[in-house]
């Protein structure tokens, strides 16, 4: 009998894994000047992967209330910048609550990039754990930027689970 449950729950864990989401917590990096960064706690996004990368929430002092993108999509491969530094792109801001909302002016056209995982031959990587050494949160494992005018204007760290890789 007991074989019989332990077959059946090894049987139920691979689909258990297949539903489970990861889920990232995003700090604001804030150029400080002087190559110096900080942390805005009080700007974070949330990113699920559903399989792809998609903002769930965003909070910017910019904007009203949250907001999230309608949509994100795979990345177009081109020999731009944009492509190589990001697997994911996302356009059209939208509340999460779904009602009304405002941002700045810069803000109206904005779209996200979301990188791909950041490991050790990512075109960025070596920038990327420099700055997450100096604001002490360590290399993200993903970043989002968001852009307005072709410009970037907010980028994000991403962290699996509730923040920063303190390592």
């Amino acid at each position: 009998m007991k074989t019989r449950r332990v077959l059946a729950c090894l049987l139920a864990l691979p689909a258990t894994l297949a539903f489970a989401a990861e889920s990232y917590r995003c700090s604001l990096i804030v150029d400080a000047g002087g190559d110096a960064y900080r942390v805005d706690a009080s700007q974070y996004a949330e990113l699920v992967l559903e399989p792809e990368p998609m903002p769930t929430l965003i909070h910017l002092k910019s904007a009203s209330k949250d907001l999230s993108f309608k949509g994100c999509a795979q990345t177009k491969a081109d020999s731009s910048n944009f492509s190589g530094w990001f697997g994911t792109e996302c356009r059209e801001f939208v509340s999460v609550d779904g009602k009304s909302f405002s941002v700045d002016a810069f803000l109206i056209g904005a779209y996200a990039g979301i990188s791909p995982p950041i490991q050790p031959g990512y075109v960025l990587y070596d920038a990327l754990a420099k700055v997450g050494a100096k604001v002490g949160t360590g290399t993200p494992q993903r970043t989002m930027v968001i852009y307005a005018d072709r410009k970037p204007q907010y980028e994000f760290f991403c962290y699996q689970g509730n923040g920063a890789n303190k390592g």
